[in-house]
């Protein structure tokens, strides 16, 4: 089964991911709101509000990047996906804001208007932030499987609100430098923010075991903040397939991780 077959899609689209804390039941999502484009086209997304945190003033928030690409023939997209959607009231019950919404990764050498929809949705929540109740300020972008070469424009040039990036069983190099974590850390002479690779052990997708390794040399070469977590018997989408402690201890090193750097 392929991440791009019908029955691999069907699971994500009916499982949670395998991990819980109080709360997540009680998370009153706002869904459907739009991020309305100068050029007459909006873009729909779904806001998870945080349930609770620590700190006084609003909370943060994490916008959640799938991966691709996502047939135009599927019934659903990933915004209604139950793992996306578990990982959002995760987010929210642990006092994070979470932002889902579908990006045109259609066909895997068009990534264009992916890029477009993701740098729009990181603005729109910035300068909308009042009106959400979020606070705008304080961002991570977490990144699933291919939607990981999404990532590398934010380690080339990040905005000053974007505290961090997270990125699970992801494409970490691509032949495109623009699109290639790696590349982009080998070639950074800027600030890096601070990331958390999460990487399944029986990885099966070509080329992205040989990106991680790349990507790994390159962040110790540049000495880069990094959180680096291998769920040895782990595949691909190990939040939803592998129901085990690893995956568990995964998922809530994860939290911590948002927790400590979007909290401060």
């Amino acid at each position: 089964m392929t991440k791009e077959d019908p029955a691999w899609v069907a699971y994500f689209a009916k499982s949670d991911i395998h991990y819980c804390v109080p709360g997540m039941n009680d998370v009153r999502v706002r869904r459907n709101l739009l991020a309305k484009r100068d050029i007459g086209k909006s873009l729909s997304f779904d806001l998870y509000p945080a349930t609770s945190h620590r700190a006084t003033s609003v909370a943060p928030v994490v916008i959640l990047i799938h991966g691709g690409p996502i047939s135009l023939d599927w019934t659903t997209t990933p915004r209604h996906w139950r793992a996306f959607q578990s990982v959002g009231e995760l987010l929210a019950a642990s006092g994070l804001n979470a932002v889902m919404f579908d990006h045109r990764f259609h066909q895997r050498e068009e990534t264009g208007a992916a890029i477009d929809d993701i740098e729009f949705m990181l603005a729109h929540i910035g300068a909308n932030a009042a009106g959400l109740g979020v606070d705008g300020s304080r961002l991570c972008l977490w990144a699933f499987s291919r939607g990981g070469m999404f990532l590398a424009r934010y380690l080339k040039d990040p905005p000053s609100a974007l505290r961090c990036l997270v990125a699970f069983y992801a494409a970490l190099d691509a032949d495109k430098p623009e699109l290639s974590l790696a590349y982009q850390v080998e070639a950074s002479t800027g600030r890096l923010p601070p990331m958390l690779i999460a990487a399944a052990g029986l990885e099966d997708v070509p080329g992205f075991k040989n990106g991680l390794n790349r990507f790994v040399n390159a962040a110790l070469s540049r000495n880069l903040p990094l959180d680096l977590m291998i769920h040895a018997g782990g595949r691909h989408g190990f939040d939803v397939f592998d129901d085990d402690e690893r995956t568990r201890d995964i998922l809530r090193r994860t939290i911590e991780f948002l927790q400590k750097h979007l909290e401060r």
